[in-house]
């Protein structure tokens, strides 16, 4: 669940999710129709399908279920499992046109999966498969997952490289924050994990380790000390500020004109909700 954010979804769900399972049956020879109602129809191909896997028959897709019903599509892939994919829209602007709903993965599926991808810290490879489908099946009513920062990534990858290592070094790490999260990034990520007493220990930050690792910031916060290294993330997700961890007034106006437009009110105050809206990108 640190990686892989799957939903659980059943009767009455609602959201994209819903037609992107009832393709997936279909991809899997379950006759049902595709009309966004999780109803006592879905529920029984679900069932089907699951007796069929051999794990708990429910008629619920869960994490057991999920990776199961999940097939990875590219370019060129044709048919329902590629439909389950493009009926989510994946728009990279409010006035896009949703993707075409047609079966044919071709450079534009492709394209909007790739920003997908990057718009949750992704392996950025254009491939519709697990890892990426676990992200697709949160698209339903709630709380949304947090984006990923892997070891491996860079600044020029994955904005919130730098974020990620200032609140590292917040938390004790001793690494640089140099926009390359290589493997001393991952090492303080397993370190800051067994503080967490984790379960899952790697060297991804993922939905178990943002809420620990997050610090609440406001106007007169920083430089110094644990909250300066949380202003200077703040600070990276930001344009055009200058990386000083000084929360003084040109940081307050960024936050507050940030937040007008993605959460309004607009306090000035980078909380859990804030954090969670700057680290993910929806729309180019």
């Amino acid at each position: 669940m640190n990686v892989e954010p799957w939903t659980t979804v059943g009767q009455g769900s609602t959201g994209a999710v819903v037609p992107g399972i009832q393709y997936l049956l279909r991809a899997h020879g379950h006759a049902v129709a595709v009309d966004g109602d999780y109803g006592p129809q879905t529920a029984a191909a679900v069932t089907a399908f699951q007796t069929a896997q051999g794990v708990p028959a429910d008629g619920i897709v869960g994490p057991i279920t999920w990776p199961r019903l999940v097939m990875a599509v590219q370019q060129g892939s044709t048919g329902d499992a590629v439909r389950a994919v493009q009926q989510f829209g994946l728009q990279r602007s409010p006035g896009e046109d949703p993707l075409a709903v047609d079966g044919s993965f071709g450079p534009i599926t492709k394209e909007r999966v790739e920003f997908f991808q990057e718009s949750w810290g992704l392996t950025l490879d254009g491939v519709a498969g697990r890892e990426t489908w676990s992200f697709l099946s949160t698209f339903v009513p709630g709380v949304q997952p947090w984006a990923l920062v892997k070891q491996g990534a860079s600044q020029a990858t994955n904005w919130r490289v730098l974020a990620a290592q200032h609140l590292l070094r917040a938390h004790g790490a001793t690494i640089a924050a140099d926009g390359v999260f290589g493997p001393q990034s991952g090492q303080a990520v397993r370190d800051f994990q067994q503080t967490l007493r984790a379960v899952e220990i790697s060297t991804t930050l993922g939905q178990l380790d943002w809420p620990g690792l997050i610090i609440t910031v406001q106007q007169g916060d920083g430089p110094a000390g644990v909250k300066g290294e949380a202003v200077r993330a703040v600070q990276t997700l930001l344009a055009d500020l200058e990386v000083d961890g000084d929360f003084g007034p040109l940081t307050a106006a960024a936050v507050r004109e940030f937040q007008q437009v993605f959460l309004p009110p607009a306090d000035g105050v980078v909380g859990p909700e804030t954090w969670h809206t700057l680290m993910v990108r929806l729309f180019d």
